[in-house]
Parts: C-alpha cells; sequence; structure tokens
C-alpha cells in the first residue's frame, strides 16, 4: 500500500508539471515578458513577487517547466537509446567487438561526468540543443552496463540458444528477441535517468553554461543570483525555482521506488 502511495505522490506531482508545460496560460496570470514594478514581495497579486525586471515570477517558473522538462526528457531518451545499443552489443557479441564495446563502457563510467559537461558545454555554447547533446552523450554509462549484464544472462539461456541452433541471424536475434526482454531494466533505468539529466541540466544553468534562450528553473537561479537576489533576501526568487527541481526529480524517485518494488514481488513469486 505504501509504494502505491509513492506512485500516486509521484505522478501527481508530474501531473501537475505537465499541465504547466502544456497550458501555460492556464495557470501563469500574466504574460511571460509582462513588466510591473521590479522587487516586489510576494502577494495576492503577484503569488511569488517580481524579479529585478519586474517580471512575475510565478509566470517564470509556470513558462521554464516546459524548457525543464523537454531537455531532461529528451536527453534522458536519447541517453537511453545509446546505453541501450551499446550494452546489447556488448553483452551479445564476441571477439573484438565486445572488448570494444566493454571497454568503452568502463571509459564512460571513470570519467567523472559533471566537470566532463563543464568544459564540453563551455566549448560548444550554450543551446537547448547543445546541453541536451551533452548530457545525452555522458549519461549512458550506467544504462549500458545494466543493458549488458541482462543481455549476457538472456543470451545464455535456451530460448536464444535454441534460436542460434535455428541459424537465426545475430542481428534478429538482438533486436526481436533480445531487446523486448530488456524492456523492464530500460524502463526502471530512464525513470531515473529523466531526473538526473534535470539536476545535470539545472547544475549547467545555475553555473551559466545552460540555455540562455529558454529559460529553465537552473537558468532561474542562476539569474537570481547575478542579478542581486541574494543580496537583497529575494528568497522568492532564488529558493522557488530549486524547491521545483527539488519536487520533480523526487516525482521520479517515488514513482521508482514503486516499479522496483514491483519488479522484486514478481522476482519473488518467480521463484516461489
Amino acid at each position: 500500500m505504501k509504494h502505491k502511495i509513492f506512485l500516486i505522490m509521484g505522478l501527481f506531482i508530474l501531473a501537475v508539471f505537465t499541465l504547466f508545460s502544456i497550458f501555460p496560460q492556464l495557470f501563469a496570470p500574466y504574460f511571460p515578458k509582462e513588466i510591473f514594478t521590479p522587487w516586489q514581495s510576494p502577494s495576492f497579486i503577484h503569488l511569488l513577487g517580481t524579479n529585478d525586471m519586474g517580471f512575475d515570477i510565478f509566470t517564470e517558473i509556470v513558462y521554464a517547466t516546459k524548457n525543464t522538462l523537454i531537455i531532461g526528457i529528451t536527453s534522458a531518451l536519447i541517453s537511453l537509446s545509446l546505453g541501450s545499443i551499446i550494452g546489447i552489443l556488448a553483452g551479445y557479441t564476441t571477439g573484438f567487438s565486445r572488448h570494444f564495446f566493454d571497454g568503452l563502457i568502463q571509459v564512460v563510467l571513470m570519467i567523472p561526468m559533471l566537470p566532463l559537461a563543464i568544459v564540453i558545454a563551455a566549448v560548444v555554447g550554450t543551446s537547448p540543443l547543445n546541453t541536451i547533446l551533452v548530457i545525452a552523450l555522458l549519461g549512458w554509462g550506467q544504462t549500458a552496463k545494466a543493458v549488458r549484464a541482462k543481455t549476457i544472462e538472456l543470451k545464455q539461456s535456451s530460448f536464444v540458444e535454441a534460436l542460434v541452433i535455428l541459424d537465426i541471424s545475430n542481428t534478429q536475434i538482438m533486436r526481436k528477441h533480445i531487446f523486448p526482454n530488456l524492456l523492464e531494466v530500460v524502463l526502471a533505468k530512464y525513470i531515473m535517468s529523466v531526473a538526473s539529466c534535470i539536476m545535470l541540466e539545472s547544475t549547467l544553468s545555475f553555473i551559466g553554461l545552460g540555455s540562455t534562450v529558454d529559460v529553465t528553473w537552473g537558468t532561474m537561479i542562476n539569474l537570481a543570483y547575478q542579478r542581486g537576489g541574494f543580496l537583497r533576501g529575494a528568497y522568492n526568487w532564488l529558493l522557488t525555482p530549486g524547491l521545483c527541481i527539488t519536487l520533480c526529480i523526487l516525482a521520479f524517485y517515488f514513482i521508482n521506488i514503486y516499479f522496483e518494488h514491483t519488479k522484486d514481488r514478481v522476482s519473488d513469486l518467480n521463484i516461489k
């Protein structure tokens, strides 16, 4: 029962942010660039006050939700695809190919992700596409490792051995028989990968290396700090985007808890 509560909480939080993304005009009281008196405190007119430019902070939060989720979901999807392909190849192929992909996975896992992301983001420049690619190309290691382990297990199963005896091609075995049996592992990794990608994007944006075209929650924190929000004690501007990031990551974590519990129960039933 308690795991279902985690699922409900996670889905509820994500539902709110999804509605913010799809229908921002229904929740935001003003237009994104509508100007009011700067540095207003929270009130009934401006729920979270206004920033140094006079923009309504709650409106910015609502419109920044879409940009944050798009970067997190898209980069996680690309990362998941890369990790799945490389993990399957590392787990199923033999000889040089297997050693090459195994080594590639190990190298990616050994490299500290955040420092390398900072260096690459500083070189390629700030844009939504660059941010997505930087995060995706550095975040597939854990997925590949998990997929590789499961692929090796499946390769040793009787049904795969039977397909090999029937002279089914390796490509067809991997595509039609190995991958469908990896969906449970892939889904679990994707859920937490989205949370990790959102966190990395927020970190890059906070230090000024995220997208400057489309405002995200991380960008809002960066702007609040740079434009005197900390010195003026405008914690309504500083902390609210951080709270949204925390809630979003917790939502994915809660959903993952439920799926992990469900997977463990299924495993226990299969053993019995």
